[in-house]
């Protein structure tokens, strides 16, 4: 497993300098704290989300935020419903256009889907070429948690990303998902409901 990467925000680093700069021109008078706190500070626990601070930033895709209307995306065509799977209460349209990365890259990632809840934005989920996509992804979300050569996780306290590669004939075909997990909570919310619902009748 790689070593955690760097998360610290620009005013956070900023932050963190002007406390070393005001330790370092305090007179020699000025006492150290104690070696308790120093132990303390050094046990403090990792952060609960370490490799999520850009899906959570992102919150979504470039260009798009998760819970945004389906008014505002252009150039989605809708899916058809999958022959004996039952109707949900989600929608996938396949996006067409040639706007941001993946627009122009679309000969490279040609499948390109985008998954609304109650007609909000919920999830995104790009197929195509490996060396293409990996770049990317990593590009938008931070080196990620690495789990084997193949598989990347990002995990936000608002949204969660996997990146995953596998084999495809004589090459490799990359994949990767990105979703919102308070939307992914109101559709579990709702598909227990609809169980009960039918359990009931």
């Amino acid at each position: 497993m790689p070593a955690l990467h760097s998360f610290l925000t620009p005013a956070t680093l900023l932050l963190l300098a002007g406390g070393w700069l005001l330790a370092g021109c305090s007179s020699p008078s000025s006492t150290a704290p104690p070696a308790a706190d120093a132990a303390q500070t050094s046990n403090t626990p990792p952060p609960a989300f370490p490799f999520g601070g850009k899906v959570d930033s992102l919150n979504g895709i470039a260009g798009h935020a998760f819970g945004e209307p389906l008014s505002a995306f252009t150039d989605l065509r809708l899916l058809p419903p999958t022959p004996g799977v039952p109707v949900g209460p989600t929608q996938t349209y396949t996006y067409e256009g040639t706007k941001g990365w993946f627009g122009k890259h679309r000969a490279q990632v040609p499948s390109q889907l985008y998954t609304f809840l109650d007609g909000k934005f919920y999830a995104f989920m790009a197929i195509g070429d490996p060396t293409i996509l990996r770049p990317e992804a990593t590009y938008l979300l931070g080196p990620g948690q690495a789990q084997g050569a193949y598989q990347l996780f990002w995990e936000g306290a608002k949204a969660r990303a996997v990146y995953a590669e596998k084999a495809v004939g004589f090459g490799r075909e990359g994949r990767l998902d990105v979703l919102s997990k308070t939307m992914e909570a109101a559709l579990a919310a709702k598909q227990q409901a609809q169980l009960k619902a039918d359990n009931a009748q």
